[in-house]
């Protein structure tokens, strides 16, 4: 009987130590993979940052291209749009002249947001 009852602690101790081994594993596997995923969080919030930069950079020669070109636009056609508004009659005039306002309005406001854009993302970053 005491055999019996020896055996049967031993189990118990057995068990008991083969369950605390098995749970020390497993708070070792689970430091390493926390571990593993932050490293890997900081991979890639580098490599995102460095993205976010070259966008950003892409962005602002966009927009230097974009007021670049609009200038040029305007002094190509503002000579050619001063002609014909004198051909015309006072009342189309002043319709043309309210037109090419707007459209100037309208340039100005387009490159003012890409200025805006290209300068709220380098202030972001």
């Amino acid at each position: 009987m005491a055999d019996v009852q020896k055996t049967l602690k031993d189990a118990a101790y057995v068990a008991v130590g083969l369950g605390v081994i098995g749970f020390q594993k497993a708070q070792v596997r689970r430091r390493e993979l926390t571990k593993q995923v932050e490293d890997q969080l900081k991979t890639a919030e580098s490599q995102l940052s460095t993205q976010r930069k070259r966008v950003e950079e892409q962005v602002a020669v966009g927009a230097e291209q974009l007021e670049k070109l609009t200038k040029q636009f305007q002094q190509r056609i503002d000579p050619v749009l001063d002609s014909i508004e004198e051909k015309l009659p006072e009342a189309a005039r002043g319709l043309v002249k309210q037109a090419r306002t707007a459209a100037h309005s309208a340039q100005d406001q387009l490159i003012a947001r890409a200025r805006t854009t290209t300068n709220g993302a380098q202030a972001a970053a």
